[in-house]
């Protein structure tokens, strides 16, 4: 049989879990997952819709590390435009950071307000995000 003290501990070991996810992942929805693993957020209270456009906020959590140009990349964050009509999205502004949720070392930034539209391949996790925003 287990003893209070230790059922008491686990139990605040498990709600203090539960709160630190909770924190690390609030306002933002799982639209998501690569094929690499890494979970696909989007922020609806950052939704913009006019016309036929949506504006939102992404966020890409990986659970593996990722080098590029010799950078450890765990988190990385991106604000789209989608053309809700035509089925196409654009990138707006981009940064890679060294922690998971945006946490740690900014090592990207691309602020690129006029970037060309890419066509949204079906089935995929372009398509998931347009989906989402275009709803």
């Amino acid at each position: 049989m287990y003893s209070s003290k230790y059922s008491f501990s686990n139990a605040i070991f498990i709600l203090l879990l539960a709160t630190v996810s909770n924190y690390a992942v609030a306002g933002w929805t799982n639209i998501s997952t690569s094929a690499n693993g890494a979970n696909i957020y989007a922020d609806p209270a950052t939704i913009q819709k006019s016309g036929g456009r949506t504006k939102m906020w992404i966020l890409f959590d990986y659970r593996k590390v990722i080098i590029e140009s010799g950078d450890k990349i765990m988190s990385m964050k991106k604000h789209e435009e989608y053309d809700c009509n035509k089925s196409q999205a654009r990138l707006l502004y981009i940064s890679k950071h060294s922690g998971r949720f945006t946490e740690g070392k900014e090592v990207y930034v691309n602020d690129i307000p006029y970037n060309e539209w890419i066509p949204v391949v079906p089935s995929s996790i372009s398509e998931d995000l347009w989906k989402y925003a275009c709803r």
